[in-house]
């Protein structure tokens, strides 16, 4: 953790006592495309859920078709 997928925001929060994260976007599943290297929101959501106090992870996006394969089976893999 640390520097990646704002690591470092997440475990400051979790050292605060904050037991749950949102994540908010209009299209979720762009996140990443501008960043270089490229990234997927499946693998923010998969580093949030990996912080240690982070207890639950929600996220909401403006419409459903933007839901990707690799976000759901996230989301089945990590409990959170």
């Amino acid at each position: 953790p640390g520097g990646s997928y704002h690591g470092a925001e997440m475990e400051e929060l979790a050292d605060q006592g904050f037991k749950e994260v949102t994540l908010l976007g209009q299209n979720i599943d762009a996140y990443g495309r501008d960043m270089k290297p490229k990234r997927k929101f499946a693998d923010l959501l998969a580093h949030v859920a990996d912080v240690p106090g982070i207890e639950r992870v929600r996220f909401v996006t403006s419409h459903p078709r933007y839901m990707s394969d690799s976000v759901v089976s996230t989301v089945a893999a990590h409990p959170k």
